[in-house]
């Protein structure tokens, strides 16, 4: 009788258990808003985190970017993030929780260091059609912050691109030329906002750069061809949340690594306030020639005293290029000229 009781056990769990497994695994699947107390700036920050099924058990993904799953048990989850810190570093950190009630939570390590805690929850439904209800996100807004996720998935074009870039040779910004809109986005430095009625005129600390979203008009014709650092941008509201749509910019990388863009990227920003009145700003670039996936960002901005001033942004190239002519690099840097920006 107990040889048959164990047959019968046996039997049960290789019926049931893939299904248990299943379940569980779908538990996990969606895209979760990510909250981490130490990000970028090592402050708290937020990301996109996507659990999908992948046929063979789940993958993930940070901010559009993979990341490893190590371990699933039940109710219990491990993965790592591959990320750049200040000095443009890279770092891995790991992060362990568990799903109790729809929330993802646990702490984080580097090293066998504590990071501090990480919580994630479902992102909700968006309505497209929710009526108009401006906000004033006019003022100074302080440096963002963000995750700073390392790696994406790339393409084939893409990863060429990435490895023919020298960010001794290739970076904009060692010439004093804007760096663009999307690495801007995110870079360390403040943006004022001003409301000008049919646009709204973005005053960045970083290059002196102006960019204009304009509210009551379409993309023109022929946007895909303006090879702007800053692309034409148009905008919209959804409720309280302002939707912004960028075009029209020019080849190049997005950050100081060299991540690429291609001039049909399509980049796309939902900017909001929270109840405590902190900036959030959820960005996704789309550009299927260099990423097989949009490429996410979800920052946030604290607002700054209203006598603050932006000091402008001082660039001499000369240092640059003194230096290439010292290190016997200057035709190496002229035949490098397909590149760059």
């Amino acid at each position: 009788m107990l040889v048959l009781l164990r047959r019968v056990s046996a039997i049960l769990v290789a019926l049931f258990l893939p299904t248990l497994l299943a379940a569980q695994e779908d538990a996990f699947v969606g895209v979760w808003e990510l909250w981490v107390e130490s990000g970028y700036e090592l402050r708290p920050a937020y990301g996109t985190l996507a659990i999908e099924d992948a046929g063979d058990g789940l993958a993930l993904y940070v901010d559009g970017g993979p990341v490893n799953l190590l371990e699933l048990d039940g109710n219990r989850i491990r993965f790592d993030i591959d990320w750049i810190d200040l000095r443009d570093a890279p770092r891995v950190n790991i992060y362990e929780g568990a799903l109790d009630n729809g929330v993802l939570e646990g702490t984080a390590t580097e090293g066998g260091k504590d990071r501090g805690a990480w919580r994630a929850v479902k992102v909700p439904e968006r309505n497209p059609d929710a009526p108009p209800m401006p906000v004033d996100l006019s003022g100074v807004w302080g440096e963002p912050d963000h995750i700073g996720k390392e790696s994406y998935d790339l393409t084939e074009a893409g990863r060429l691109a990435d490895a023919a870039y020298d960010e001794t040779l290739d970076d904009p910004i060692l010439r004093c030329v804007s760096d663009g809109l999307i690495r801007m986005s995110h870079g360390p430095f403040d943006i004022e906002v001003l409301d000008a009625g049919n646009r709204i005129i973005m005053l960045h600390q970083d290059m002196n750069e102006v960019r204009r979203i304009w509210l009551d008009r379409d993309f023109p014709e022929g946007v895909g061809n303006m090879n702007r650092s800053m692309g034409y941008s148009i905008g919209h509201w959804e409720g309280s949340t302002l939707v912004i749509e960028t075009r029209g910019l020019k080849r190049g990388v997005w950050d100081a690594p060299g991540m690429p863009i291609s001039t049909d990227a399509e980049f796309t920003e939902r900017w909001y306030l929270d109840d405590e009145g902190t900036l959030h700003i959820e960005w996704s670039m789309t550009d299927p020639e260099n990423y097989h996936r949009p490429v996410l960002m979800h920052q946030v901005r604290y607002r700054q005293p209203d006598d603050k001033e932006i000091p402008p942004y001082a660039c001499d190239p000369h240092s640059f290029f003194r230096g290439m002519d010292i290190e016997g690099r200057l035709e190496e840097y002229w035949g490098r000229s397909r590149n760059r920006l």
